[in-house]
Order: C-alpha cells, then sequence, then structure tokens
C-alpha cells in the first residue's frame, strides 16, 4: 500500500502501539509500564531500529522492533554478530497487504548495515517478551517468516499448574528427608550472608541471565521472600530456586543445581517447596513461559500443562 509510511518510532506514538499492539496480540497484552520497562527503558533500546507502518491518516497500523547489543550482558558480552526482533504485529484490517514485509524489510536492511549476521525472533534477553512465534495464537507468524529464510529450528513452551490444594508429595518428603540425614543437604530461604555465595554459585554453574535476576532481585530487597537454596553441611550452596524474577509474582523460575551432586533429585525438592512457600504465601497460580526437552518432562510429571507453544526462529546471513 503506497499509502502507507514506514518510519522510526517517535514519543508520542505510545499510547497508539499500545492499543494496536493489544488489539493484535492477543495472547500478550502490555500495558504502559511494561512498554516502558521492558523497550524504552532497556538500555539497547535504539529507535533508529523501531519502525512504525502509518496510514495517510498518521494513525499507526504497525510496529516493528530490533534490538542489538550496545553494551555487554554478563558472560555472553556483546554478541556483536547477533540482532533479535523481539515482537512485530500489523492491525487486523491491513494484514496481507505488505506492511508487514515493509517492516521487516526496512529492519533487515538496518541489522545488515550493522554487520549482524544471526537474527533471532524473540528471545531477546534481558526483556523478551516470548521465546518465538506463537504456533496456535499467531499460527500465520510461522509462514511469514519463513518466506523471509527464517529457519524454525525447535519448539520452547510455557507451562502452568493451579496450585489450590496443594501438598508436598510424600516421596519428595521421603527424598528432602534423606537429603538432609545423609548428605547434609537442606533447603532454606536465602538470606544476605548467601549474596556473594549465590551470585558466584550461579557464575560458575550458570549463564549470565540468572546472575542478573538474582542481583536485580537482591537490589529490590526481596531475596529472602523469592530466593530458596540449597545448601550442604558446610553451608556450601548446591542448588538455587527463584520466582518473580519480572516481579510477577507466580512467575516460576529459573532453578538449578551444581553439576557435582545432580542425581540426587535435590531440583525435585527445590521445585516443590518453592511451590508449597508460594501456596502459603497467597500465590495459588505457578507458571513459567519457556522450557522444552527434558526440563518440560519434569514439569510434566508434576502437573504442569502446556498453556502456549513457541516455534524457535532464526536466520543466519
Amino acid at each position: 500500500m503506497d499509502s502507507v509510511k514506514i518510519r522510526n518510532y517517535a514519543n508520542n506514538d505510545e499510547e497508539q502501539v499500545i492499543k494496536v499492539w493489544n488489539q493484535c496480540l492477543t495472547k500478550d497484552p502490555v500495558s504502559s509500564e511494561i512498554f516502558h520497562k521492558k523497550i524504552l527503558l532497556d538500555p539497547n533500546f535504539d529507535s533508529d531500529l523501531c519502525f512504525i507502518a502509518e496510514d495517510e491518516n498518521g494513525s499507526v497500523i504497525g510496529y516493528c522492533l530490533g534490538m542489538v547489543r550496545k553494551f555487554p550482558y554478563e558472560d555472553r558480552g556483546m554478541e556483536p554478530e547477533r540482532a533479535w526482533i523481539p515482537v512485530m504485529f500489523v492491525h487486523p484490517d491491513y494484514q496481507r497487504k505488505g506492511i508487514g514485509s515493509r517492516l521487516v524489510k526496512k529492519l533487515e536492511e538496518q541489522f545488515e548495515k550493522l554487520g549482524k549476521t544471526n537474527i533471532t525472533l524473540g528471545a531477546y534477553s534481558p526483556n523478551y517478551f516470548f521465546p518465538g512465534p506463537d504456533k496456535d495464537a499467531y499460527r500465520g507468524s510461522i509462514s511469514f517468516f519463513e518466506s523471509f529464510g527464517y529457519e524454525t529450528l525447535g519448539e520452547a513452551v510455557g507451562m502452568d499448574m493451579v496450585l489450590y490444594n496443594f501438598t508436598i508429595p510424600e516421596e519428595i518428603k521421603e527424598i528432602r528427608n534423606h537429603l538432609e540425614k545423609e548428605h547434609g543437604i537442606q533447603v532454606i530461604p536465602f538470606s544476605k550472608k548467601y549474596t556473594l555465595s549465590l551470585l558466584e554459585f550461579l557464575k560458575e554453574n550458570f549463564t549470565g541471565g540468572w546472575v542478573r535476576n538474582v542481583r536485580e532481585t537482591l537490589e529490590k530487597f526481596k531475596g529472602e521472600e523469592r530466593i530458596l537454596l540449597a545448601v550442604d553441611q558446610y553451608s556450601n550452596i548446591v542448588g538455587y530456586c527463584q520466582r518473580a524474577i519480572d516481579d510477577l509474582e507466580g512467575h516460576f523460575g529459573p532453578f538449578g543445581v551444581s553439576e557435582k551432586v545432580r542425581g540426587k533429585k535435590i531440583g525435585s525438592v527445590l521445585f516443590y517447596e518453592m511451590l508449597w512457600d508460594m501456596y502459603s504465601r497467597g500465590i495459588y497460580h505457578v507458571w513459567l513461559a519457556w522450557t522444552n526437552g527434558g526440563a518440560q518432562r519434569f514439569y510434566d510429571r508434576a502437573g504442569m500443562k502446556v498453556m502456549k507453544r513457541h516455534a524457535v526462529m532464526k536466520k543466519f546471513k
């Protein structure tokens, strides 16, 4: 449509962008607060990589956000070859008219100028909205991006569970008691004396994003209510579990156990202890945004159900 203009995002676009976003991405609505926190206040945000489609009346009818790193991200550094398209959409009345294609092409031109050779849909850290296109809610988006050369590399799922009448299974209680008696391992709430130990544990065992999650939680003085630790008889941390990394109380994860002590079901105890702690605080719904593989099977056995299915998609140049 020749009457549609593609331009960079401007300050006065926010209200219209959010309105159209919520008309298009009905399974993933946003508020002004989330829009500011996850997009405008992200240190990597660049209006040169954020595009608006507007009609002849100046109304916003489409949006496409690109991200590249301006600052190093924990141990991942600058990831100089990578770029992301965290979110894009076109108003339902204007779809299949080439507007989405123009938005993506415009953004990809910018990525090419910056030398980016690896473009990921969604899955942007630290402020991602989803792991990739929703295979059920926005099915047409997958074939749309495939037409631009994006490949589906796998699937990630979101899962949830209602905690009404929740109890820790007797089997897990027995495992917990065995860990304490035979190995001196117990699950405890985080306390400030573990701050440095926890950060070092995460740096040694997991990716940089986990370190950031903990650091931000501790900066808010929320560690004691949102983090559980598994510690051995010498007070060494061997496992960790967290929730509400984005201040959404029912959001579970991440959690993990040191490779040195895996196989003892410490993770299972951490998981169920966290659910019980949530339930005791009046949190009756637990959910996680992204998992797959063995972790998905673990959550499935615990009674969590798949609520969303996402295609993991990338384009390599």
